[in-house]
């Protein structure tokens, strides 16, 4: 799996202090290690992450690297806390990547749940498939997926075209709050400052308009310019 978006390798450096302040509860949890030795591992795993992502963006790469700094920790809890921690830290990288592009995605103006729906599924997730709003509506902010660390929701964007030929209607506001008393989030605390998916949009940035002259109209506004030779 190569990860090749500069916005994803800068996401994930760029939080470092949370990422490594939401995985040291976790690591502390899964090695049975005091605090401060798993906040330090905590930061040598995403010190990690961001070089591999650099070097070219495996997760392979990401084992290898973690395999040889000697953590300390036998090798099947080695690589199961490796690949937890970078498939999470990856799934809050790209949900947040996807979030940033949604906001330009003004063509696509509706978007809608999906719902992978095997038995993997956390049965609490599936009305989100019954889900189809505006993109800027407030039910994103609080809902959009992923719901927790093996969640594997999504949302997709839709035109008005194509939500004209799909037959579908805009869920009605009336219907959201049974919808939202059924779905369940189970992100930890520590996680909460990372889920920058669910900020509202910002704002579209305006064109500027174009404007068109005749080299008539572009020849008086450069003689104002011109000195006078008489």
């Amino acid at each position: 799996m190569i990860i090749a978006a500069n916005d994803i390798v800068d996401w994930v450096s760029d939080r470092g202090d949370l990422l490594i302040a939401a995985w040291t509860p976790q690591i502390a949890t899964m090695t049975d290690w005091e605090v401060p030795y798993a906040k330090a591992l905590a930061g040598e795993l995403h010190d990690g992450m961001v070089t591999s992502l650099l070097r070219g963006g495996t997760e392979a790469n990401f084992l290898n690297l973690v395999a040889k700094s000697n953590t300390g920790l036998d090798a099947r809890t080695e690589r199961d806390l490796a690949e937890r921690f970078f498939g999470v830290t990856l799934k809050l990288a790209r949900a947040a990547h996807r979030h940033a592009q949604d906001g330009k995605a003004t063509a696509l103006p509706f978007k809608y749940g999906t719902v992978v729906g095997d038995a993997r599924t956390d049965p609490s997730h599936l009305p989100l498939a019954d889900v189809l709003l505006p993109r800027e509506h407030p039910f994103w902010t609080r809902w959009q997926p992923p719901f927790g660390m093996d969640c594997r929701c999504g949302t997709i964007g839709m035109t008005n075209g194509q939500l004209a030929r799909s037959g579908r209607s805009i869920t009605p506001d009336e219907a959201l709050p049974a919808i939202e008393a059924q779905l369940r989030d189970t992100w930890p605390a520590e996680f909460r400052p990372l889920l920058d998916f669910r900020q509202p949009p910002a704002p579209a940035t305006p064109q500027q308009p174009t404007i068109t002259l005749s080299q008539q109209q572009l020849d008086d506004i450069l003689s104002a310019f011109r000195p006078d030779t008489d």
